[in-house]
C-alpha cells in the first residue's frame, strides 16, 4: 500500500517541500523521497534508526550529505510522535 505526502525539510536557510511516499509491506515500511529528481529510499536499521539505502547511485549526481541528514532527522522526529 502506498501513501503520498510532502516532507518539509529545513536546508541552508530554506524550507524545502519534498515529495515522498510511504510504502508498507507485511511487517515493515519504507519511505521514498524525491531529491533533485532522484528518489532516495529510507528504512529503519537494526537499531531502529533511519538509514538511506541508495544515496549515491552510479550515473546520478551526488546529493549533499547535509540534506540527507536533515531528511533523516525529520523522518526520525515524525516517527517519534
Amino acid at each position: 500500500m502506498e501513501h503520498f505526502f510532502e516532507l518539509p525539510v529545513q536546508y541552508k536557510s530554506e524550507e524545502l517541500l519534498l515529495k515522498g511516499r510511504l510504502v508498507t509491506f507485511a511487517y515493515s515500511y519504507k519511505f521514498y523521497v524525491v531529491v533533485n529528481g532522484h528518489e532516495l529510499t529510507f528504512e529503519r536499521d537494526d537499531e531502529q534508526e533511519f538509514r538511506v539505502l541508495n544515496e549515491y547511485t552510479d550515473g546520478h549526481p551526488q546529493i549533499d550529505p547535509e540534506l540527507v541528514a536533515q531528511i533523516l532527522a525529520v523522518l526520525q522526529k515524525l516517527q517519534s510522535v
